[in-house]
């Protein structure tokens, strides 16, 4: 399980990690793996996770033939309702941000307005079914786009499937019962999130600041992100530096949340990342960039429990930093400053 990506003179570093060997290898087998996603989470809060079973190619194809729809196919269902977050949202509509958590003030309206973020996506939540009935539902272009709403249901589900062996092998890292985490995650509340970054000229992104996502950290406890090989992904280290998350072919990137580092009282770690102009990207023969796709998995507890540090995540060494934290108003909280 070699590591991928670090830098000098720190321990901040992204492991690759076989995951085959926690779903199906021995005890020993089980326990390195484990100890691979901890050495990630505890130091970058980044790893690449290989070998897991998932594939999102059928989902890349859906998604390509979702964002080549026309624009006011799209629009019918804008994403506009913070506890619902669910639909479509349009190039330049969001600036991926902390900078309520950081400044305060008209601060993120500024950077909107000088720098929004150059993507549009489509967010999806849990469908009745596997998890309670929500009061909102996803909203499908089925007469545009026959069979999407059952093939991201599929990849929803399998990505569900996933995240959930994923918190059982952190559970066994914190040294608690494999089942821990299961009892806050009966509610559905995770977004499945479609990303397209149109191609766009050299002298777009090439602008001081511009970028295609800005700085951010991710919600909830953990996210699968499967991004296609174009680059641009940057983590930011404890010196400041940003470094490159390059793809690796067939590996997931798994961060983890807020949420997994509130709740275990800075163990875990919720990085800062962003969507930058590749190192080598890839240009059109008319100089643009081009476009980049990538599909996000976004875990989340149950939105109206309450998040409170692990017992064993506290000591006289690390005294407890953060209060009960309810995930639902965080979350709201978050997307605000965001859209």
């Amino acid at each position: 399980m070699a590591s991928t990506s670090t830098t000098p003179n720190s321990s901040f570093h992204i492991p690759l990690v076989d995951f085959s060997k926690y779903q199906h290898g021995t005890p020993s087998e089980q326990k390195a793996c484990i100890a691979s996603i901890m050495d990630g989470f505890t130091t970058s809060g980044f790893l690449y996770l290989t070998n897991s079973g998932l594939s999102p190619a059928e989902a890349y194809e859906w998604s390509e033939a979702y964002f080549k729809l026309p624009l006011e196919e799209k629009m019918k269902h804008p994403n506009s309702n913070k506890e619902a977050n669910r639909g479509y949202s349009g190039i330049g509509v969001e600036k991926t941000t902390n900078a309520d958590l950081e400044s305060g003030g008209d601060a993120v309206e500024k950077l909107r307005a000088l720098l929004p973020d150059l993507k549009e996506s489509l967010e999806i939540g849990s469908d009745e079914g596997r998890y309670p009935a929500k009061p909102w539902k996803n909203h499908y272009p089925e007469s545009a786009l026959p069979g999407f709403g059952d093939a991201m249901g599929e990849f929803y589900n399998k990505c569900d499937d996933l995240h959930h062996q994923l918190l059982s092998a952190i559970a066994e890292g914190l040294g608690l019962q494999k089942d821990w985490f299961k009892q806050y995650v009966t509610a559905g509340d995770h977004v499945l999130r479609l990303l397209h970054y149109p191609s766009v000229p050299k002298a777009v992104l090439g602008k001081e600041g511009a970028v295609r996502a800005g700085s951010h950290t991710d919600y909830g406890t953990v996210t699968l992100l499967f991004q296609d090989m174009s680059g641009g992904l940057q983590v930011r280290t404890p010196e400041g530096m940003w470094l490159d998350v390059e793809p690796v072919e067939g590996a997931i990137v798994i961060n983890a949340g807020d949420m997994l580092q509130i709740w275990t009282n800075d163990v875990i770690k919720s990085t800062h990342h962003r969507v930058v102009s590749p190192p080598n990207p890839v240009t059109r023969e008319d100089g643009s960039f081009s476009a980049r796709y990538s599909i996000a998995y976004f875990a989340h507890p149950d939105h109206e429990r309450l998040i409170n540090a692990i017992e064993n995540c506290v000591s006289e060494s690390r005294p407890k930093k953060y209060g009960p934290i309810v995930p639902g108003d965080w979350m709201v909280k978050r997307l605000t400053a965001t859209y």
